[in-house]
């Protein structure tokens, strides 16, 4: 059986992460990913934080596997004439370019259109159209700018960036899926277009339960599964809210509001997944959970800072 993107050729003009993991996502749905690299020395990540000396390293290898790679001087005329032929043979161009990069290599929209109607192209970017869109973005800045940091972490600790590449890795996923699009309507139009997918706006739509906490916060000034219900305060921000926040325990939108001499029962929608379970709070960061029906099965954690619990299914 053939492969969703089989036939479709990619002109991969990507460094680092965020581009990499888009283009090797169509490459993996089938797409022959053609990447082009820097004369003399390649992509970046190939000597970045290596294990074994002298070979790519899995920084590089993780991100660009199942794609062929060519080295181009795009400041030489004969470099930049085979990459006109490319334009001219592929269906998607792919770049994060810092801004404007692109068009000082004398690839603007309006020549690339020339070269090829039917080319979509395809961009990450820091931010789009606005006061910062000429700003290069790394993945720190991403989750700050786009209101994950300001969200992670405890309630009596600064903001805190994932561990997970949600600016990077995150923002690629989003650019493929636009292509994808692109692709489809190009059955319809017979042109190509833009497609641009800015780190903020990747990092803000994975927070999006994080906006409607927002909402509510506005709307009725607490919110009862976060711990600073409802002793603690709220400001006029979504607060961090350590492990308790997002949505809600399983189970139970609320498991003692992390109050630990509060003690409640909470129902589940479905009993056969996890049954009732009744939570009680000690003065350490100890929990327990005790279930009060045959299908749930309680298990003790007794590390972290704050009460943290975990729940299986049981056969009986």
């Amino acid at each position: 059986m053939s492969k969703a993107l089989d036939g479709v050729r990619i002109l991969d003009f990507t460094h680092v992460q965020s581009g990499p993991t888009c283009t090797q996502l169509l490459a993996w749905l089938g797409a022959d990913v053609i990447k082009v690299e820097r004369a003399g020395e390649g992509d970046v990540t190939r000597g970045q934080l290596r294990d074994i000396p002298g070979v790519d390293s899995l920084y590089f290898t993780m991100l660009n596997a199942n794609k062929r790679s060519i080295t181009v001087d795009a400041k030489n005329p004969k470099g930049k004439a085979i990459l006109e032929a490319l334009v001219k043979k592929c269906d998607v161009l792919v770049e994060n370019f810092a801004p404007g990069a692109l068009n000082r290599m004398g690839f603007t929209w309006e020549r690339i259109n020339e070269l090829n109607p039917r080319m979509i192209v395809a961009s990450v970017k820091g931010f789009g159209p606005g006061p910062y869109e000429d700003c290069k973005v790394y993945e720190n800045i991403a989750q700050c700018a786009g209101g994950a940091a300001s969200t992670t972490g405890f309630d009596d600790g600064p903001p805190l960036v994932t561990g997970a590449q949600i600016g990077d890795s995150g923002t690629g996923l989003h650019l493929a899926l636009g292509i994808v699009a692109a692709l489809y309507q190009r059955n319809t139009t017979g042109r190509g277009q833009r497609v641009l997918a800015a780190m903020q706006d990747g990092v803000l739509n994975l927070c999006r339960v994080k906006l409607r906490d927002q909402q509510r916060l506005a709307r009725t000034h607490i919110m009862e599964e976060y711990p600073q219900y409802p002793n603690g305060t709220f400001g006029d921000a979504v607060p961090r809210a350590g492990n308790a926040s997002g949505g809600g325990q399983p189970g139970c939108p609320s498991l003692g509001h992390g109050r630990p001499d509060r003690h409640r029962e909470c129902a589940v929608h479905r009993p056969h997944d996890f049954g009732w379970l009744r939570t009680t709070h000690s003065r350490s960061s100890a929990s327990t959970c005790q279930p009060s029906r045959r299908n749930a099965t309680a298990v003790r954690d007794t590390g972290g800072r704050a009460a943290h619990r975990t729940w299986k299914r049981s056969n009986n």
